[in-house]
């Protein structure tokens, strides 16, 4: 078996077996990326998000004055939730030195990134001081992020977590 460039045969020429070495590359990444942006879902979207980057230093100013607070939480989740399925989400938040807190409002606000029209909120209660519960049912399976707001005086505290809802 004779490989050369000047033969006429397409199968035996290696500038052929490189072409088409490229092509199945090129296709087979493709594959590989559209097959990844299906399976991890997309982050969640803010509608305000040239207002919220033009407003970054406050955010930002916002986010060191929650760190200065020295507040600690915990968001606990059930393990396995379904759809329609009514639980408990339980959140434990502790001041400097682990001091539990009594906090004037504590809400907990369930963001769906695919669909913003499913979004809703829950108010929690108090069920000792620094322990706070919701039961909370989600309506639409799929992936959903999770973000507590917990308030004394001018002061507050957030916290987030992403979870999954299965069918």
């Amino acid at each position: 078996m004779y490989i050369s460039q000047s033969n006429k045969e397409a199968l035996k020429n290696p500038w052929v077996w490189a072409l088409i070495l490229f092509v199945c590359t090129f296709v087979s990444m493709n594959v590989i990326f559209i097959y990844l942006a299906f399976k991890s879902p997309p982050s969640l979207v803010d509608k305000h998000f040239y207002e919220n980057g033009k407003n970054y230093e406050v955010i930002q100013k916002q986010a060191e004055a929650q760190k200065a607070l020295g507040w600690h939480g915990l968001l606990i989740v059930p393990t396995s939730t379904r759809v329609n399925q009514s639980q408990t989400y339980e959140v434990v938040i502790q001041g400097k030195n682990s001091t539990a807190l009594a906090l004037d409002s504590v809400e907990i606000k369930a963001y769906r990134p695919s669909d913003a029209e499913a979004d809703f909120k829950a108010e929690m209660k108090s069920v000792r001081p620094g322990t706070y519960t919701a039961e909370m049912s989600f309506h639409l399976p799929g992936t959903w992020d999770l973000v507590v707001e917990a308030n004394q005086g001018e002061q507050q505290f957030i916290l987030t977590k992403r979870i999954s809802i299965r069918p």
